[in-house]
């Protein structure tokens, strides 16, 4: 759960930075989500977050119908509607027992869509490995030109890091697949850029981490002008995680041996949904990365992936700093 936490903290950071939401979104959907979608959903591995494809989706959705500045609080609530009644959707599919559905879905259907989830995931990271800047766009093609038009501004101590960190990874995985291969390698990795201030030197490093808890949301979701803009985006958010989620699920699932119960899952994620959206979070889904992570690091049941989420949790609260501000 430790290692699921180490790789979800930038992560939920940089998804919602790619839907342009304020990073303590992506935290506090990564904390909600984590822990609602693990405990009402059916799979013992998947891990439930913010993703790169669902970021994608809602930055389109959000660009399609606001000209808020992203800064805003009008900004962040219409990702929190969109999160509410994707969930809607897919509790309403759980609970009449369309998982079904799931089951006419092939296996070649099911290996194209995790091929090509792993391809966005590469192709969304190509600029932090350069070190040039990223864009955000739905596009494969228009990141992969971005970076590829940069790469004479390549930056060398970046990309040497990154390339150690993967194959340190690989290498991990081969010769001890028992150890807990991405901690260990972003241990190591944060170690050496301390020491050598590689940050100094023009490494981009995380930074501090908004220490700020997921609040109540004040969020229109009954302003019926604002849904009928919106509905097209909600319906592809609710499906396309939906099928995300269960690709990700049922491909764990066929090396773990583990029987899921595809209309539990529905509700599961539509239950992360709706909590997220009405705490200050965005729409979440099931993640490729963490839940292979979770599935290789040894996670036996769902309780990983809400200890993932505690340690997230550990990581932005206030502590004492936050008790002491009554006083």
């Amino acid at each position: 759960s430790l290692t699921v936490a180490v790789v979800l903290l930038p992560q939920a950071i940089a998804y919602a930075l790619i839907a342009q939401l304020p990073p303590q979104t992506g935290l506090f959907a990564a904390i909600i989500a984590g822990t609602i979608g693990a405990l009402w959903g059916s799979s013992f591995h998947l891990h439930t977050g913010p993703t790169n494809t669902n970021s994608l989706l809602v930055l389109t959705g959000l660009v399609a119908v606001t000209t808020a500045d992203t800064s805003t609080a009008e900004y962040v609530a219409i990702a929190g509607v969109i999160a509410f009644w994707a969930g809607i959707i897919r509790l309403i599919m759980g609970v009449a027992k369309l998982g079904v559905l799931v089951n006419f879905v092939s296996d070649s259907v099911i290996i194209g869509f995790t091929a090509g989830a792993g391809l966005l995931i590469v192709d969304k990271q190509l600029a932090h490995l350069f070190g040039v800047q990223g864009v955000s766009s739905p596009n494969f093609f228009v990141v992969l030109t971005n970076v590829f038009s940069q790469i004479g501004q390549t930056h060398l101590v970046t990309f040497y890091l990154g390339t150690a960190g993967i194959i340190a990874l690989i290498l991990l995985r081969r010769f001890a697949p028992k150890l807990p291969g991405p901690l260990i390698t972003m241990i190591v990795g944060s170690i050496l850029v301390w020491a050598f201030s590689l940050n100094d030197a023009g490494v981009r490093v995380l930074g501090e981490i908004p220490r700020e808890l997921p609040r109540l949301a004040s969020i229109p979701l009954f302003d019926f002008l604002l849904l009928r803009e919106l509905l097209p985006y909600i319906i592809a958010v609710a499906l396309i995680g939906l099928i995300e989620a269960s690709s990700i699920s049922r491909a764990i699932a066929s090396r773990s041996g583990q029987y899921l119960d595809s209309d539990q899952e529905f509700i599961g994620q539509g239950l992360a949904n709706i909590a997220t959206g009405l705490f200050s979070g965005y729409p979440v889904a099931g993640s490729l990365t963490r839940s292979a992570v979770n599935y290789e690091n040894g996670a036996k049941t769902q309780m990983a992936a809400v200890f993932s989420a505690g340690w997230t949790l550990l990581a932005i609260d206030r502590k004492s700093t936050r008790l002491n501000s009554s006083h």
